[in-house]
């Protein structure tokens, strides 16, 4: 049994498994250790109730994720599904953790944490189509990624002026996107989905009929 196999999509969010549907089979196994390792930074964040401890748990995964493929820890199947699907290219991800971070440390929601945190998922995006797909310049990947991202911030969001902050940002923020090569188009789902979300006020992305209908259409032909 592989590192991969032991992670199982039915633990991650209904748009990330329709994405995910989108992606050879080559393919998935890096996006999937990648969407299952951002799940893990959420958890650490929704579920600590000190900011110390949270930041404790988020330096032990940047540490692990900055170390040599030879140097990582044994017994952590997300940690073996990322050596095997992302090898030598682990450390591009210590950036998610950092964006992570900087919403667990904020003590109010602001626009530069809005922004730190999405530039997090931007960059494991990026280093995705970058390092583990072979685009050289995968912009479209990073604006995909903005509007994903702060799509899902958005959508688990109680405090209505936070959202709204959120939804500013996003729609500040979001130009014409640069249609993204066939290999990546569990990104164009995503971003379909976080676009027409935040469209809606930021409402949850798998949310009404007509979501699995967008996310039909972009898995099909792209847009």
């Amino acid at each position: 049994m592989t590192g991969q196999d032991n992670i199982a999509d039915n633990t991650l969010p209904d748009e990330i498994r329709v994405a995910l549907a989108y992606a050879s089979p080559a393919d998935r196994v890096h996006y999937r250790a990648l969407f299952e390792l951002d799940r893990r930074l959420a958890e650490i964040v929704s579920g600590s109730s000190e900011t110390m401890i949270g930041q404790l748990r988020l330096a032990w995964w940047r540490d692990t994720l900055s170390r040599p493929i030879g140097a990582l820890p044994e017994g952590e199947p997300l940690i073996k599904a990322l050596a095997n699907s992302w090898g030598h290219n682990i450390p591009a991800l210590t950036g998610l953790v950092d964006g992570w971070e900087s919403l667990l440390a904020a003590e109010q929601l602001d626009l530069a944490t809005i922004e730190a945190f999405s530039r997090g998922r931007e960059d494991a995006w990026q280093a995705l189509a970058r390092d583990c797909l072979g685009y050289d310049e995968p912009n479209g990947a990073v604006s995909a990624a903005r509007l994903w991202s702060l799509a899902d911030l958005a959508s688990h969001m109680s405090d209505e002026t936070e959202r709204n902050l959120i939804l500013s940002a996003a729609k500040s923020g979001s130009g014409q996107m640069d249609p993204l090569p066939k290999r990546l188009r569990p990104f164009a789902v995503l971003a379909a989905l976080g676009k027409r979300a935040i469209g809606r006020g930021g409402r949850p992305l798998m949310e009404g009929r007509r979501a699995a209908l967008v996310a039909l259409r972009v898995g099909a032909i792209g847009r």
